[in-house]
């Protein structure tokens, strides 16, 4: 009846400080994770008001220029969540708005113990939409990004990448200028400052710089 119990006891309590052990070993080996925060690990979706400088050679010195957008992002993991977003691109110029949407995938490299401040390497498919020279081209996205983490559900991140088209643009740069020769005696004078946009070929990258402030819950 003893070895009975005594066998029976083992039986119950082996999963009991097998999962302690694991806990404990998972605890030592990754302190670092957004789940050792318990305000982190109780809020799983997240909602984010983007800024973003995107270059999509569309002007004249390629600079990239300012697009709004909106996130909207889901932890799957304690390291791992993915996101959605959407934004406009020249929100003011009614004839050259364009508009575009990115689906990322990001994982936490690096943590602070209490899970608030992380560094982060995301990436994932994006598409830049009815571009007012290139068009739709779809492009693929990756970025390296800080994110932070308050208990109280804020969160923001800053970050930065680049854009690979996966797909050349239909657009082709005019050729330059000639300046003809003058007639006469009086001279000629010609500046030729190139296209007003650059051409986009397949597997050429582009900057993508982020911020946004956003909220947990």
């Amino acid at each position: 009846m003893n070895n009975r119990i005594v066998l029976w006891s083992v039986v119950a309590f082996t999963p009991v400080f097998l999962a302690a052990a694991g806990t404990s070993a998972a605890s030592g080996a990754e302190p670092s994770t957004l789940a050792s925060a318990p305000s982190a690990a109780q809020r799983h979706w997240l909602v984010r008001a983007e800024g973003s400088l995107v270059a999509m050679r569309d002007n004249w010195l390629s600079l990239p220029l300012p697009e709004v957008g909106l996130t909207v992002g889901r932890d799957l993991t304690p390291r791992l969540s993915v996101e959605l977003t959407g934004s406009a691109r020249e929100v003011d110029n009614d004839h050259r708005r364009s508009w575009s949407a990115l689906a990322a995938a990001r994982w936490v490299a690096v943590a602070s113990a209490n899970g608030r401040h992380a560094l982060t390497v995301a990436g994932g498919p994006f598409l830049e939409i009815d571009n007012i020279v290139h068009g739709t081209l779809p492009f693929a996205h990756g970025e390296l990004a800080y994110v932070y983490r308050a208990p109280m559900g804020l969160t923001v991140l800053a970050g930065g990448g680049a854009n690979i088209a996966l797909t050349s643009s239909p657009y082709v740069a005019p050729p330059p200028n000639r300046c003809g020769n003058g007639t006469g005696d009086s001279p000629s004078f010609c500046l030729d400052l190139g296209p007003d946009a650059q051409e986009l070929h397949s597997g050429e990258a582009s900057a993508h710089l982020r911020l946004a402030v956003g909220w947990q819950f």
